[in-house]
């Protein structure tokens, strides 16, 4: 981790996200609670759980079994589909907030996380010659990452179908679809990543289930997300703004994360907590605690050697899972 931690002003500017957050709560009001479903926990899939608090009108629960926090009753799959097709904060994430930060969370974001799966791959012994981003988005993250495997052959799947053709227009194959939409690529690639995509579906066990039927046998699959048993959300509860209905609906534990791959058919599950934003982002909240005030206090290399304490016993909010395909014949 490098000396001088990423700041969250500068990939997420307080103004344009305070307005991302205000919309979303905005469309959260739209819809019917009386049809939402109730759902087992997307980590383990047991059905004992608590309340823990609501937002925007959504309940979330904690599971007993587990300890992911996730939303339950919530709204179907089709209307969680629509909802980011038609939604106005959906619109304007695509639309104002992205592309305002678009180069900042390039050169902050993308380019590093890039290196980072090189390393991870490179560690692993394994050269992947096909990688998909599923959620690709505007395609940045697959154009960093092809400086760092120059002989791989790129794929995007993404369901927007401006984003799918902005995709397309960087020569990327584009398959516009969510995840559980993709079947005609069963077994196609070597490596499939997603990104920030598994705390806003309506099922994780089929959206993960979805990535595996991706994969070629002993290939790789590596998502990266929002856990719950981060320092900021733990911290912040209901009060953190990585907790906003109707997009982040699910927040799995460390243990959640690995039960899900492990009933999804993956193998050799590897979990890690490598984020860097959990201090500033309490430090930023009008809801900051004792704790992190003094810490702040003790000046930036007390937060920085903090910082490294939580990614190192996965106790930071941003979650990496790299799994493999076990080769069943």
């Amino acid at each position: 981790m490098s000396k001088k931690l990423i700041k969250e002003e500068e990939i997420r500017p307080k103004e344009l996200f305070q307005r991302y957050l205000e919309l979303s709560q905005k469309d959260a009001r739209k819809f019917n609670a009386s049809s939402f479903k109730r759902i087992p926990c997307p980590g383990c899939g047991g059905d004992d759980s608590e309340k823990r608090f609501k937002k925007n009108g959504f309940q979330y629960v904690l599971c007993s079994i587990c300890g992911s926090l996730y939303c339950s009753p919530r709204p179907s799959e089709e209307e969680l589909e629509l909802f980011y097709k038609k939604s106005e904060s959906a619109k304007y994430w695509a639309e104002v907030f992205f592309p305002a930060v678009a180069e900042t969370r390039r050169e902050k974001l993308f380019k590093k996380k890039a290196k980072q799966v090189h390393d991870v791959m490179e560690k692993k012994d394994f050269s992947p010659e096909a990688i998909c981003d599923v959620g690709a988005g505007y395609g940045i993250f697959l154009e960093e990452l092809k400086s760092f495997f120059p002989s791989a052959f790129f794929f995007a799947i993404e369901p927007s179908p401006d984003l799918a053709e902005r995709c397309r227009s960087k020569g990327f194959e584009t398959l516009q679809a969510t995840a559980e939409q993709s079947h005609v690529w069963k077994e196609k690639f070597d490596l499939v990543i997603s990104s920030e995509v598994i705390e806003h579906v309506y099922s994780s066990y089929r959206f993960v289930a979805s990535l595996y039927e991706l994969i070629k046998a002993n290939g790789y699959c590596l998502i990266t997300g929002l856990g719950y048993e981060g320092f900021d959300i733990l911290t912040l509860q209901k009060h953190s703004n990585s907790v906003f209905p109707p997009h982040h609906l699910n927040f799995l534990s460390i243990k959640g994360f690995k039960q899900l791959f492990q009933k999804t058919g993956f193998s050799n599950i590897d979990i890690w907590t490598p984020g860097v934003l959990d201090v500033d982002i309490v430090k930023n909240s009008p809801m900051v605690d004792e704790f992190t005030r003094v810490l702040v206090s003790r000046g930036e290399k007390a937060v920085t050697k903090f910082q490294s304490f939580l990614q190192k016993y996965q106790l930071s909010s941003h979650v990496w899972v790299l799994a493999r395909k076990k080769n069943n014949v």
